[in-house]
């Protein structure tokens, strides 16, 4: 039977076309965005012009990495797939990309400390498109496995880079970015970095989340001596002080804990007070504590284990409990960075120089950022937590053909109704409503 099936099946026959065919169609949703917001300026005026006419712009370079990390570019040898895309060429008019080898050259001429830094003036004017306040940054590091050239070994064996990153809870926007060797401690220059995303949303942080890495005098000083306090929630070592000061919490102090959907816990919660060496105010200590099964030391006395947030929210905004709660919401940030390295393809770098990889690295976060303003001000709230999986399937990667006239182009689409639909509503928000979050 299964013979007879393959026999009556209708013959196909294959032909080369020579008819303009892109399956990235979607794609100019990039394009629009980045005109609107002048980008192409923005870059050009941060990292500066060539030395001769004939050169390549820094934006060329830079928003050719762009396009290449929202299609899933997977390496700088993809940008043939752009450049062999003359449908695609045509709908943008852009008449050539750089080739992978001069890609890797300017990274390498421009890259380092300083490229990141410039480049991260061009990505403050893109976030000015965002008008929320009173914003929670999440604080933590990555790990970005490579196995050739300066990369170093991380606290974890792993030998690679280890970029410290912030964003905003709310929106997902990634608001500063250092890129690290593996080997640069977790901790060094927090209070920097803090101050470093707060210039590129200017008055508009009023929060910090952080893991343990965070819980240092000098990050707690810079929160608490300012006029206005940067309220934070941080994870607090469990050193002897701290665990001192918890073991003094009387018994009867300590609640059933309740869950976000108001279900009781199966941890019990309550605070105190503390400080450290070199602090110049207290600070709460929320502390949650469950049952520990595990075999126990006899001598230790204790069957809890312990998570103890340090925080300076009073008590009358938020108890201990609505600590805990507001603090494990961190979690939503490991799935952003997931993300931005599995599915931007960040989890590769493809230099063996950390000054290159650094430029690469912070333009993967731009491109990652215009991702996520296109979803606010082209999309609306039902699309901020779908990922660029999706996007790509749903709108970027629409297949069609382009026509062109004397004096238009026609771009015939193929694709299901409602996500031309989609297509076309985002694509008129760009072109022609005001950029506001929709």
């Amino acid at each position: 039977m299964g013979e007879q099936f393959r026999n009556n099946r209708m013959p196909i026959k294959f032909e080369h076309t020579t008819d303009r065919l892109t399956r990235r169609a979607g794609m100019i949703i990039v394009n629009e965005f980045g005109n609107r917001i002048e980008l192409q300026r923005s870059l050009d005026a941060a990292l500066g012009l060539p030395g001769s006419n004939r050169g390549i712009k820094a934006s060329d370079y830079i928003q050719t990495l762009v396009d290449m990390f929202i299609d899933g570019a997977l390496s700088l040898e993809d940008v043939r797939s752009l450049e062999w895309d003359e449908a695609y060429k045509t709908l943008i008019e852009r008449d050539a990309y750089p080739s992978s080898d001069a890609i890797g050259d300017w990274l390498r001429r421009h890259g380092g400390r300083d490229g990141e830094r410039r480049l991260w003036h061009a990505i403050a004017d893109v976030l000015t498109l965002n008008t929320d306040s009173d914003l929670t940054l999440d604080i933590d590091t990555t790990l970005i496995e490579a196995d050739k050239g300066d990369a170093t070994m991380s606290y974890k064996g792993i030998r690679g880079y280890q970029p410290l990153l912030g964003i905003i809870a709310s929106n997902g926007l990634i608001v500063g970015s250092e890129f690290r060797f593996g080997n640069e401690s977790p901790q060094a220059n927090l209070a920097r970095f803090i101050r470093q995303c707060e210039r590129h949303l200017p008055n508009r942080i009023t929060t910090i989340r952080s893991d343990s890495a965070a819980y240092n005098a000098e990050v707690i000083n810079e929160c608490m001596d300012r006029e206005r306090p940067l309220r934070f929630t941080i994870t607090a070592d469990q050193d002897s002080a701290v665990l001192g000061m918890v073991s003094k919490i009387p018994q009867n102090e300590w609640k059933r804990g309740v869950n976000a959907d108001g279900t009781a816990a199966n941890w019990e919660v309550a605070e105190t007070v503390h400080t450290m060496e070199h602090t110049k105010h207290s600070f709460r200590l929320a502390a949650k504590r469950t049952e520990d099964h595990r075999q126990i030391d006899l001598f230790q006395g204790d069957h809890y284990r312990y998570w103890i947030v340090a925080t300076d929210i009073p008590e009358e905004e938020l108890d201990a409990n609505g600590v805990i709660l507001f603090h494990q919401q961190r979690g939503e940030m490991e799935r952003l960075i997931g993300e931005l390295k599995n599915y931007f393809n960040l989890d590769h770098l493809p230099c063996g120089q950390f000054d290159a990889n650094a430029l690469y690295f912070t333009t993967g976060i731009l491109a990652y950022n215009i991702v996520q303003l296109i979803k606010q001000v082209a999309l609306g709230a039902d699309w901020m937590k779908k990922s660029i999986r999706t996007l790509r399937y749903r709108l970027f990667h629409l297949s069609a053909k382009v026509i062109s006239h004397a004096r238009y182009l026609i771009v015939r689409i193929a694709c299901v109704p409602a996500w031309f639909e989609q297509f076309m509503s985002a694509h008129a928000r760009l072109r022609y409503a005001p950029l506001a979050p929709s």
